[in-house]
């Protein structure tokens, strides 16, 4: 077969990742005379890493984070109250496989975010189906499906992932109705699948965040039974950010 050939068989089997690296291998099995197990054993691992790659791209972008924020970015030394071990214990994936959820308390500028991002992007690369959302465009994916009369539609997206990470709750009030589109996606996906929230005010004032008191009390009520609850506490990145930048800036020479 010529190589030509070969090239062709490999793209109708769809074998790219082995038909990139075969003529480098070849060689490495000639200079190295490795038998026809170890040389068919390479190639495989070779197809097998960039499906694997291209496993991990989809489900990032299927992810729609932010940005892509890791748990080696994370300045633990500015705020060593953040709990290390509680993030890293969330980290490793036990309770989505639990379908357990979490919360992250705290003000804001304190890397509720950023944590939050940094788990979610751990559990792809356990194989996992994210989702990363603001609870603002939560609510108004549902909206808008709602006046098209396909909430279903909003609501199955949201069901679907092993991870649900719904970001920014408390930043501010969010419109009427909003509690009742929030408590359907935490009922349907209670002991089901996991769910992590952020927020940067206390439970007692998701009453007035979703204009509902009893219905913020039934979403407490299921969402709080299984999930494990982390404060955050200690000084704002994005203040520290803004001091040094402040500090670097050369004064005006007309002052």
């Amino acid at each position: 077969m010529t190589t030509t050939q070969l090239d062709t068989t490999l793209r109708q089997l769809r074998l790219t990742g082995l038909g990139r690296s075969l003529p480098v291998r070849l060689q490495e099995a000639a200079a190295n005379r490795l038998g026809h197990g170890e040389f068919l054993e390479l190639i495989l691992q070779d197809e097998l890493n960039v499906r694997q790659q291209r496993q991990l791209e989809k489900r990032k972008r299927l992810a729609q984070f932010r940005t892509l924020k890791t748990l080696e970015d994370f300045d633990w030394r500015f705020n060593p109250q953040i709990p290390k071990k509680e993030i890293f214990d969330l980290a490793a994936g036990q309770f989505i496989t639990a379908a357990s959820d979490a919360l992250f308390l705290g003000a804001p500028g304190l890397g509720k975010t950023h944590l939050a991002q940094a788990i979610g992007y751990e559990a792809i690369k356990q194989g996992r189906l994210v989702r990363y959302v603001s609870i603002f465009d939560l609510i108004g994916d549902f909206l808008q499906e709602e006046a098209l009369h396909e909430k279903e539609r909003a609501l199955r997206q949201y069901l679907k992932p092993d991870l649900l990470i719904i970001d920014d709750m408390g930043l501010k009030r969010l419109p009427k109705h909003a509690g009742e589109y929030l408590l359907e996606v935490i009922m349907r996906r209670h002991e089901t699948r996991s769910t992590l929230m952020t927020s940067n005010r206390p439970l007692e004032d998701w009453g007035k965040l979703l204009h509902d008191v009893p219905t913020a009390t039934a979403i407490l009520d299921r969402f709080l039974h299984h999930a494990r609850v982390v404060t955050f506490q200690g000084k704002s990145y994005r203040l520290k950010d803004a001091a040094v930048g402040h500090a670097t800036m050369k004064p005006d020479e007309n002052e």
